[in-house]
């Protein structure tokens, strides 16, 4: 684990991201969410120009988490309400789950969020994503409300919000 390093996500590292969040949503989301579903998700999420609409134009923060040289997750956190920021993203390869990368990863993400002068971080998972929903009350995020959001073309997003103080 001392050889991962968490750092700001370089442009030229979105050729690498993109087929790393398809080879981690595929790996893990199947289980939760229809493969259609997956695929709609990540082809409007995941493109090199909404990549960059996000770190240009609506102050998100990209991540890039790598095992020596080699990508294996990413975080994205950006601004939510005043003193709050929304964790958006933190994905790491299913193999690298239960390491404390994932804590690791966290913990940078609240270190940025006050850097950023929040005082609270905010977030969405999948109310079946049970794996990420006890991971992230290990590290002192609560669930604040449900909610439905749909995402369009007949799929919805079924997720809890979760929130944390920042000390």
């Amino acid at each position: 684990m001392d050889q991962v390093s968490i750092s700001l996500l370089d442009e030229s590292d979105i050729d690498m991201l993109i087929p790393l969040a398809y080879r981690i949503w595929h790996a893990h989301y199947p289980e939760i969410i229809s493969v259609e579903q997956i695929d709609y998700m990540l082809e409007r999420g995941y493109t090199r120009q909404v990549i960059l609409d996000e770190i240009h134009n609506q102050g998100v923060i990209w991540l890039t988490i790598k095992s020596g040289d080699s990508m294996i997750g990413f975080a994205a956190l950006g601004p939510h309400a005043p003193g709050v920021m929304k964790l958006h993203k933190l994905y790491l390869l299913p193999e690298h789950h239960g390491t404390g990368i994932g804590a690791r990863a966290l913990a940078e993400v609240e270190r940025i969020a006050r850097l950023n002068a929040a005082s609270a971080l905010v977030l969405n998972v999948n109310r079946h994503n049970t794996k990420a929903i006890r991971a992230y009350e290990r590290a002192g995020w609560q669930v604040a409300e449900t909610v439905v959001v749909d995402i369009g073309n007949g799929f919805a997003m079924d997720d809890f919000v979760m929130a944390k103080q920042l000390p």
